[in-house]
């Protein structure tokens, strides 16, 4: 198994698990009384807002940007469009990316200005760890969403893929 295929294979996982938590969110009788459904999708467009600059910088776009994060209010079915919008092309992209490729730096500048020099898998790793950092957030504000049948676990993916 090549980095490459690994990459394609965890970004249809980010999918798949961000998916279900949107369509168990949309579901649940639960969502819309939950206190800590605000903060939950605070952390969902954040996470989708961090995506989107990765995209741009993967494609060498220079994306002006001053917050990775924002207050405006947020509904489910809005960012589930924007999260397959974006999963998808992180699908596509891994689909077929070399490895000489993946070892291709890329500068640009971080939100708080700085500079940023990674190379593409370094990129990727980090929006697959983001993501999951605060998915893992969102089941801590949201523990309905477990109980509902939620998993965030890549080898439940991978058993549903079989």
């Amino acid at each position: 198994m090549t980095a490459a295929s690994v990459f394609h294979s965890l970004f249809k996982y980010k999918a798949w698990s961000e998916s279900e938590l949107f369509r168990i969110l949309a579901a649940s009788p639960k969502a819309p009384t939950s206190s800590n459904m605000p903060d939950a999708l605070w952390h969902l467009a954040h996470i989708n807002i961090v995506d989107k600059l990765f995209i741009g910088r993967l494609q060498g776009e220079l994306m002006p940007c001053s917050s990775t994060t924002t207050e405006e209010p947020q509904s489910i079915v809005d960012l589930s469009f924007k999260f397959a919008e974006a999963n998808n092309w992180f699908i596509n992209y891994t689909k077929n990316i070399t490895e000489t490729e993946l070892d291709k730096r890329l500068t640009f500048v971080f939100a708080d200005g700085k500079t940023g020099d990674m190379n593409r898998s370094q990129m990727l790793t980090h929006v697959l760890s983001h993501g999951l950092l605060h998915r893992g957030m969102v089941s801590g504000l949201l523990p309905f969403a477990a109980a509902e049948g939620w998993r965030d676990h890549f080898t439940t993916f991978l058993k549903a893929e079989q």
